[in-house]
């Protein structure tokens, strides 16, 4: 099969590293990342949506962005998420890893702390959806969406509010198998 690279007497290595480096080269710069994380769970009124900005206002801002039309609340619609510092951790990319994110949200703890009281004692998991828009795209939908996310071990640091978590995405070894044997449908399993 012929390349796809004209041959300037340069190998198929040198020639990708000189596009990539003309690529690189020409970027757009002023292009501004949002990251945006959405945390849910049966006992929450509505998710908590915080996006990743500075703490230097003295009011948070607030963002506006479409959903994907997956999404599981408020599908296709355009919400609105608090501006925050917090530092997100993405999973490793390795063969081994179960797609383990780290999150720390910086002061939003005190906001939550009833929400996720009620959420740990209810049995039931916290979720997140962390989704990455362009700024100033934000009404398009977001540029890439990390779904289904399961929270583990939320703790709210009590002197700042801060929030800390991890959320996995690939935990298949704590995942149900097959059915919930309850009383009310399978009565002969039960003494």
């Amino acid at each position: 099969m012929p390349s796809a690279l004209p041959d300037h007497g340069k190998s198929k290595q040198e020639l990708l590293a000189l596009a990539l480096a003309e690529a690189y080269a020409s970027a757009v710069q002023d292009t501004i990342i949002l990251y945006t994380i959405e945390f849910d769970h049966p006992s929450f009124s509505q998710p908590a949506r915080v996006a990743r900005w500075s703490a230097a206002q003295p009011e948070p801002e607030v963002f506006r962005c479409k959903l994907e039309d997956e999404a599981p609340h408020d599908a296709g619609q355009v919400v609105e998420f608090i501006g925050l510092p917090f530092e997100v951790t993405m999973p490793d990319k390795t063969a081994d890893n179960v797609g383990e994110f780290q999150f720390k949200v910086q002061g939003v703890g005190f906001e939550l702390d009833a929400d996720l009281e009620a959420a740990v004692f209810s049995g039931k998991p916290i979720t997140a959806i962390f989704r990455v828009y362009i700024k100033g795209e934000e009404l398009d939908g977001p540029a890439e969406v990390w779904p289904a996310i399961d929270i583990k071990s939320p703790v709210i640091d009590a002197t700042t509010g801060d929030m800390t978590a991890t959320g996995s995405i690939f935990d298949l070894g704590n995942r149900t198998f097959g059915y919930k044997y309850t009383p009310g449908k399978y009565p002969a399993a039960v003494r």
